[in-house]
């Protein structure tokens, strides 16, 4: 997994966030609304109550300290935008 800040400004930042077939993203939080989109691949977003099925094109919010975690199906590359302070904090 390799994760990236590619723009930030006082308003916003966006993340850049890629893994390979197979690799998935641990049980994490971001401690702002976090909006995907995915460039590319596919996978699924788990969270403690549902799974949100991913693919090229697909967007997602997802809301401030809500945790979930990434399941990849097929080599995946998407940005996330955060807001400029935010962290993301693996539990």
């Amino acid at each position: 997994m390799e994760m990236k800040q590619l723009y930030s400004n006082n308003y916003y930042k966006v993340m850049e966030v890629a893994l390979n077939n197979g690799e998935a993203m641990p049980l994490h939080q971001a401690t702002s609304d976090a909006f995907i989109i995915v460039k590319e691949g596919s996978g699924k977003i788990i969270f403690s109550d549902n799974e949100v099925e991913l693919h090229q094109g697909s967007t997602l919010l997802i809301p401030a300290n809500k945790e979930h975690r990434l399941q990849v199906n097929e080599t995946f590359n998407a940005c996330i935008i955060l807001a400029p302070d935010a962290a993301i904090k693996c539990l």
